[in-house]
């Protein structure tokens, strides 16, 4: 994101340096500096503003038992309240939902067919925010997420990456001990090439602490030592 406050701060040292050589300010250029601080900042929270979003969720589990789903409607119940007027579609991506074929036609959009990829692009055609959520999956993003970021790939090499250039992304992790930050690189990564707007690099995690007896980590049965409660 372009830093438009030091921009404008610099723009604006530079230019009383220039007429003024070191001159104390007058009070009309106090005044002046206000207005300008007054209209920077409500440039950026237009900038900042949310009008639409498109929560898409990755999890292949029904939403009723979903940790993904729960997190997301957590998050998308944070925005509105933070904007009252936000327009929102969710999104539940199939289980079965194929990659990029690569095969060379998707003018103007993918030509498979058997999925809701392109009413996710509808959705998003004129959104100024989405969020993706997956959870940890051998700490990568579930297939079905995978395979959806390589279809977006249509709009981004038909609009020279332009169709996402003004809608910011927001990854969600879930994973019940650990895996969130590896799983939300993978996105991010993708995310990074098809174009989204990223304003930081810091997105929200939710881990469950282990409370079952589920053996990971590699062990198998002979390794495992329980612990007696």
């Amino acid at each position: 994101m372009i830093n438009v406050s030091n921009k404008l701060n610099n723009q604006y040292i530079h230019s009383n340096k220039v007429a003024f050589k070191g001159a104390p300010l007058k009070p009309a250029n106090k005044l002046l500096v206000n207005n300008a601080t007054e209209v920077l900042h409500n440039t950026i929270e237009e900038f900042n503003k949310m009008k639409k979003l498109v929560i898409i969720n990755g999890s292949p589990r029904n939403d009723s038992i979903s940790n993904t789903y729960k997190a997301l409607m957590a998050e998308t119940e944070y925005y509105k309240n933070k904007f009252p007027e936000l327009e929102t579609a969710y999104f539940k991506l199939p289980k079965d939902m194929n990659g990029c074929f690569n095969c060379k036609i998707c003018m103007p959009r993918c030509v498979q067919k058997n999925d809701n990829l392109n009413e996710i692009i509808d959705a998003m055609e004129n959104a100024s925010d989405v969020m993706l959520g997956s959870p940890v999956y051998l700490d990568m993003p579930t297939p079905q997420t995978v395979a959806f970021l390589t279809r977006l790939n249509c709009m981004a090499e038909n609009t020279d990456r332009k169709f996402f250039a003004d809608k910011a992304i927001h990854l969600v992790s879930t994973a019940f001990c650990s895996g969130t930050k590896t799983c939300i690189h993978a996105m991010m990564g993708a995310c990074e090439m098809l174009g989204f707007t990223i304003k930081g690099r810091s997105s929200r995690e939710y881990i469950v602490k282990w409370s079952d007896t589920k053996l990971r980590g590699g062990l198998s049965r002979n390794d495992a030592i329980w612990l007696d409660k």
